[in-house]
């Protein structure tokens, strides 16, 4: 069965999606502090306005949390514990996923494991005062799990904020974290987050200077299913579009869907390049599950194994994120640029 069948509410383009530059990176090492120890103060009325312009407001900063996973990931790493989380979090063989971070799941309460998974019972249970999810489209209903008639049934319960990850680039999503992880009573001036902030740049030079030194690589990113090859647009994914705004060449796919254009197996070879990075979560095939399309194995990129990892869902705090550009600085260190002349 195609990781994409299931429930009504389960999309391809939710499946697939998460999904400045280095003056933006550097501005990270002084954003959202909000007063001078990084913390707001609990006493008081508390609100906060998301990036769909809605205000969530409360008599008092909420303390009982409740988060889609990546969402509540970037916000661990300052110290706002959420209570509960919702979307992917475990492996069907009990490993943590990677939109998870560094949240201990023994220490939190799973209100559902996938997409098309949340408990309202469990939900209503935790006595949430706020929920965090991140929004994925330009519509308000544009939200991680919380689709359709969901939204208003846990928006009744607790307010609901959204942190826009669609068609902005890394820096800036995670900024927009950072400021409500400080309005939430979490800490910008950790050791932990500076050092992050510092590798974070660091980071996006290094993978500056590495694209500068690979002239003329195409990148190709994709997601795939039995039935089908997705072709990511760099545009839609916080990521992919600071990578751009670093210089990479990311083959940009076609089609009128957000996100992605979706290919039969048969097209794999429509975009050449020299350097293909594919999804890596669970949900999308293995590469070793791929080398079964014989018009896969034979794409020079796949064939000279000019491969690497890349996750569809980014990791939205500088302490997540700068690894992952040093992995990526990697790659393209190593990289041929001959694959596609």
């Amino acid at each position: 069965m195609s990781v994409f069948q299931g429930t009504a509410g389960l999309s391809r383009r939710g499946f697939l999606i998460g999904a400045g530059g280095v003056a933006a990176a550097a501005a990270l090492t002084a954003c959202g502090s909000g007063g001078g120890d990084g913390k707001q103060a609990a006493s008081g009325p508390w609100e906060f306005t998301d990036d769909r312009g809605q205000k969530a407001a409360r008599d008092q900063r909420p303390t009982r949390v409740v988060a889609y996973a990546s969402s509540a990931a970037a916000l661990w790493d300052y110290g706002v514990r959420p209570v509960g989380v919702f979307g992917p979090q475990k492996t069907a063989d009990g490993k943590k996923e990677i939109q998870a971070g560094n949240i201990d799941l023994n220490s939190v309460t799973s209100i559902g494991n996938a997409w098309d998974d949340f408990s309202m019972e469990k939900f209503a249970a935790l006595k949430p005062d706020l929920v965090v999810t991140g929004l994925t489209g330009t519509k308000p209903t544009d939200l991680w799990v919380l689709k359709d008639d969901l939204g208003p049934k846990v928006q009744q319960i607790a307010p609901i904020v959204a942190i826009s990850e669609y068609k902005v680039t890394l820096p800036k999503v995670i900024e927009r974290f950072e400021q409500l992880a400080v309005a939430l009573g979490g800490d910008a001036n950790t050791d932990a987050i500076r050092k992050g902030k510092d590798d974070f740049k660091k980071a996006s030079d290094d993978l500056k200077t590495a694209i500068q030194g690979k002239p003329g690589l195409k990148v190709l990113v994709v997601s795939s299913d039995k039935d089908n090859l997705y072709v990511c647009k760099p545009e839609y994914f916080a990521d992919l579009a600071y990578y751009r705004e670093l210089g990479l060449d990311i083959v940009a796919g076609g089609g009128s869907d957000d996100y992605f254009e979706t290919l039969s197996w048969e097209q794999a070879g429509k975009y050449p390049a020299d350097l293909i990075l594919t999804d890596s979560r669970t949900y999308a095939l293995t590469r070793q599950q791929m080398a079964q399309f014989p018009t896969w194995a034979q794409l020079p990129a796949v064939k000279a194994n000019q491969l690497a990892d890349w996750s569809t869902e980014p990791r939205f705090n500088p302490v997540l994120a700068a690894p992952v550009l040093q992995q990526l600085t990697e790659v393209v260190k190593g990289a041929r640029t001959d694959i596609t002349a």
